[in-house]
């Protein structure tokens, strides 16, 4: 595994870009039509508290399911722009404008977070989303885009919103993508300081709990794991290998135990203090 950070930055880009059309589809934790999804993109929607007229920038915005569900929640009554290192997501999220004839109110850049936190030629942001994204920066990396992102805030109406997990796993894993899950994982704790060194104030953190519906079974996670959709099941990070183990691993652990699937979630929301 790289230990470069740029190198690791690609990989994980072109990860996503191969997993683009897999991903806008599952159904168990990404597409439009997942439980799941409608259930988080209701917190994240009253966690943003957008009203008419806000410009949102989604970072890390994917294939685009949860801008366009924001806008349609919203009666299109805002401007969205989206931003994914990925071209394949931001290829789908494009595709999707234009079917829908939104190219008025939606915008997708594929560019990392940095760059696009150094941005000056968009209007002033009303609202920021980084949405399963922020662990995937390294600090100094976090630490240029929370500095830009303040910059480019509405210096009256603004919040920073971070949707994350905690380090330790509540899904069903093998020892190795547990240990590899926490090491990876960014503590809260540090996450706050770091907002607060960038001028972030108001910082607040609240935890959701998931579980989901008993007719999804052992199979499902399974098969979520086999297309590798999640950047830890990367070949990069995970082989041929390491796959058949953990997939023995899991069978075998459940042999003889029910299986139940839970999840759960880190909201934090935080405001930008006046330039």
């Amino acid at each position: 595994m790289s230990t470069d950070p740029d190198q690791n930055a690609a990989h994980v880009s072109q990860h996503f870009s191969n997993v683009a059309p897999e991903y806008h589809a599952d159904w168990l934790f990404h597409s439009r039509s997942s439980p799941h999804e409608l259930w988080l993109n209701t917190l994240i929607y009253g966690a943003l508290d957008l009203k008419r007229g806000h410009i949102l920038a989604d970072i890390g915005c994917g294939p685009g399911d949860d801008c366009l569900w924001f806008l349609n929640k919203i009666n299109n009554e805002i401007k969205i722009i989206g931003c994914d290192p990925a071209s394949g997501m931001i290829e789908i999220f494009n595709k999707e404008i234009k079917k829908k004839s939104l190219t008025n109110m939606a915008q997708a850049f594929c560019m990392d977070a940095v760059t696009f936190s150094q941005q000056k030629q968009l209007p002033a942001f009303n609202r920021i989303l980084m949405k399963q994204c922020v662990h995937l920066l390294s600090q100094s990396e976090r630490l240029l885009a929370f500095k830009g992102f303040r910059q480019q805030f509405n210096s009256d109406d603004n919040k920073l919103v971070i949707v994350t997990r905690p380090g330790k796993s509540s899904f069903p894993f093998d020892k190795r993508i547990t240990e590899m899950w926490i090491s990876q994982s960014l503590p809260i704790d540090n996450l706050v300081k770091e907002l607060e060194m960038c001028g972030f104030t108001n910082i607040k953190c609240d935890t959701y709990h998931y579980t989901f519906d008993e007719s999804v079974t052992l199979d499902d996670w399974i098969n979520f794991i086999q297309k590798r959709l999640w950047s830890i099941f990367s070949l990069e990070k995970t082989n041929e290998e390491q796959m058949i183990d953990l997939i023995s691993d899991l069978k075998e652990t459940y042999k003889h135990k029910t299986f139940q699937l839970k999840d759960e979630i880190l909201i934090l929301h935080c405001t930008a203090n006046n330039h």
